[in-house]
């Protein structure tokens, strides 16, 4: 009688406990009229992070079959984003179109030229969704376009009919050649504008190799042991790294002006709007109060909560600008901006060395490296315990014929190398440092390394 009573009861103890579960909410859903389709269209909308407390502006990827792809693209896009310490692309909003009739709108290859349909279907996007999105969203003006199968057959018509407001396009098995209107279109107008960026990513279907392109930013890719309907996934994400491949610059430590400048570039390049991304701001700002320049990484912090609104890290990391009570290390600055090394001053180190750094208080770390002229300057490329690979940062010869070499630290600051030629040249021996680097007070000095190198 008692286990009854408490079977009978213990619903209600559940129902009444008060729970922390909270809901994972990746977007929202959302029903828009179109007059030209004369039926309502449900639509998937994926917003940035930062987009609510931002004054900036995002791209806006438009995704077609979003019931079964809005998910991947979401999830996809968000580790490019937000998983490691730098993006791998810009946040963007993802707008997907479900489908009502894809039939329809976005008809078999076969019959794609001659429907009426697909240009009802061109008219709604282009003409009223399109507007519609632009003043609901933060739209920067970059509008993507990402199709698979019959839904890439129609980004790429789209993109070829309207090349002003589609500036870049990802399709995804993409059956071109089995509509031959659509593929002499392709080669004879999308092919020859730099402007728009198309790729194409190929598991069974792609574009015909003989198909000649005028530039760089049309390109088709290949992946392997993936059927046409398992793709999507390795599609999505190897496209979009070929898309934004430009996305990051170089270095992380760049100065605010040289930010603003290459994200200039990038929208002078591709005629649409690139906002400076707010972890390239707080990374750089990262990289200069490393090297004690106050001046530099408060600048990149205001810039930043400017633009997206201060938040945890930005706040953290203006506590350590204004611990900062020295001045950075000009020598840091002098190596990384200093002159590749004249043909005659650098004869006596080119060529193959190995040998060992020595660790006080840690294992020695065997290494091979080779000196060599490469785009236009010389640099030292180096392997590592025979497993990581690195290139120098910078490589010159100063006043007393010493080598000095090294590469940027990843907290600021630079490991710098100077090396002596001994017996005839054969043996180059030396010290490396940290320098430019403000040690926290929880992390042990750096302890001068030592090495000898032979040569071979």
């Amino acid at each position: 009688m008692r286990l009854f009573l408490l079977l009978l009861i213990l619903p209600y103890l559940a129902f009444g406990q008060k729970s922390d579960a909270t809901k994972i909410e990746i977007g929202e859903r959302i029903s828009f009229f179109s007059k030209t389709l004369n039926e309502n269209r449900e639509l998937l909308i994926y917003s940035p992070k930062s987009a609510e407390k931002s004054n900036s502006t995002y791209p806006v990827i438009f995704l077609f079959d979003a019931e079964s792809l809005f998910n991947t693209v979401v999830g996809t896009l968000c580790f490019m984003n937000y998983s490691s310490s730098l993006p791998q692309m810009p946040e963007a909003y993802i707008v997907g179109i479900v489908n009502k009739n894809r039939s329809r709108d976005m008809p078999t290859p076969q019959d794609f030229s001659s429907s009426r349909e697909v240009q009802k279907f061109n008219d709604f996007i282009s003409k009223e969704l399109l507007p519609f999105i632009s003043k609901k969203l933060k739209s920067s003006g970059m509008n993507i376009l990402i199709g698979h199968s019959q839904g890439a057959l129609f980004a790429t018509y789209l993109a070829i009919q309207n090349p002003t407001m589609f500036q870049f396009t990802l399709a995804l098995d993409v059956p071109m050649s089995v509509s031959k209107t659509l593929e002499t279109d392709f080669s004879n107008k999308l092919s020859h504008n730099c402007n728009q960026k198309y790729i194409s990513v190929k598991a069974i279907y792609g574009w015909d190799s003989d198909i000649q392109h005028q530039c760089n930013n049309h390109r088709q890719i290949s992946i392997i042991n993936e059927s046409h309907e398992t793709m999507p996934l390795k599609g999505v994400y190897e496209g979009l790294k070929i898309l934004f491949e430009d996305y990051l610059p170089k270095d992380k430590d760049l100065p605010l002006e040289k930010i603003k400048n290459y994200y200039a570039g990038l929208s002078a390049k591709y005629q649409i709007n690139y906002s400076m991304p707010a972890l390239i701001l707080l990374e750089s700002a990262k990289q200069h109060i490393g090297q004690s320049d106050k001046k530099e990484a408060l600048d990149l912090l205001l810039t930043h909560d400017k633009m997206y609104g201060a938040n945890e890290k930005s706040m953290r990391l203006r506590k350590d600008v204004d611990a900062i009570t020295t001045g950075p290390d000009e020598r840091v600055t002098e190596a990384i901006n200093h002159a590749s090394p004249s043909a005659n001053e650098i004869t006596p180190f080119l060529g193959k060395w190995s040998g060992r750094v020595k660790v006080p208080n840690g294992e020695d770390m065997l290494i091979d490296f080779e000196i060599k002229h490469l785009n236009n300057k010389y640099v030292m490329q180096s392997t590592i315990m025979n497993s990581f690979k690195i290139n120098s940062d910078f490589l010159f010869v100063n006043e007393k014929k010493q080598l000095v070499w090294g590469r940027k630290h990843d907290g600021g600051g630079v490991y710098y190398s100077i090396g002596d030629l001994v017996n005839d040249g054969r043996k180059l021996i030396g010290t490396e440092d940290l320098i430019g680097f403000v040690f926290p007070k929880e992390m042990p000095k750096f302890i001068i390394n030592t090495f000898e190198f032979i040569k071979q």
